[in-house]
């Protein structure tokens, strides 16, 4: 199922607003941006972008990088 991405920001904007300033992980930043289609291996992909950065990530740079990340693998099937 294709990710929206306008809910996909409202659903991340709620997650942060309900964390208090705590920290998130990073599964639940996945899974509340792709939403059910969250499988081990998009959480992976992720996770092996995020540690071959060199420099720091904004949330809005996170987000995009999950949907593109998610739309891409998509496109492949």
């Amino acid at each position: 199922m294709p990710i929206d991405d306008e809910e996909s920001v409202k659903r991340l904007n709620h997650l942060l607003d309900s964390s208090d300033k705590k920290s998130i992980g990073i599964d639940s930043i996945i899974n509340t941006i792709i939403g059910e289609d969250a499988d081990d291996e998009i959480k992976q992909l992720v996770k092996i972008a995020l540690d071959n950065l060199d420099a720091g990530i904004t949330m809005k740079e996170l987000a995009e990088g999950v949907m593109n990340l998610y739309k891409w693998r998509e496109s492949q099937c």
